[in-house]
């Protein structure tokens, strides 16, 4: 694992990491394929060119998190909050990012092959540049307010129920 700044990232050698209240640094580059990291509080954290392959990132606050260029696939994201977050260029397979809710989010180049989207709220979030999106993934998520889509695609209004964290 990649050295990192100010707050200090603890990983011990089995595949579970204790919950963080918050980490606002970097680590850039990291390996943490696998790792649990459900509740965590990425405020903020450069996780740029990292690899979070099978990640355990239920419940995470991901708000103004840099995970661009970085390889998540097959990690969990179910119920995330993804504000402000950078995935540029990154690879999203099968990711599962269930009821996440994702406000004005960068995706451009990312790889969102195979991913669940069921119960996502978009808002304010620009797809047009995402790679392997299809409709079928959109057909299950929401957008509230402002969506770029890919040529083609449609994303419904969400019902008056859902709303911000």
């Amino acid at each position: 694992m990649a050295p990192m700044a100010a707050q200090a990232l603890t990983v011990v050698p089995e595949r579970d990491s204790p919950r963080m209240v918050s980490f606002g640094g970097a680590c850039v580059g990291c390996d943490l394929s696998g790792r649990q990291l459900s509740g965590a509080r990425f405020q903020g954290a450069d996780f740029s060119g990292s690899i979070l392959i099978g990640a355990d990132l239920r419940d995470a606050s991901l708000r103004g998190a840099d995970f661009s260029r970085s390889d998540l696939s097959s990690s969990d994201l179910t119920g995330a909050d993804i504000t402000g977050a950078d995935f540029e260029g990154a690879r999203l397979r099968a990711v599962r990012l269930d009821s996440a809710w994702i406000r004005g989010a960068s995706f451009s180049g990312s790889d969102l092959e195979g991913a669940s989207l069921k119960g996502v709220v978009f808002s304010g979030v620009d797809l047009r540049g995402a790679r392997n999106l299809r409709q079928e993934q959109l057909d299950a998520a929401c957008a509230q307010g402002a969506v770029k889509l890919p040529k083609g695609m449609i994303l419904r209004a969400c019902a008056g129920g859902a709303s911000p964290r």
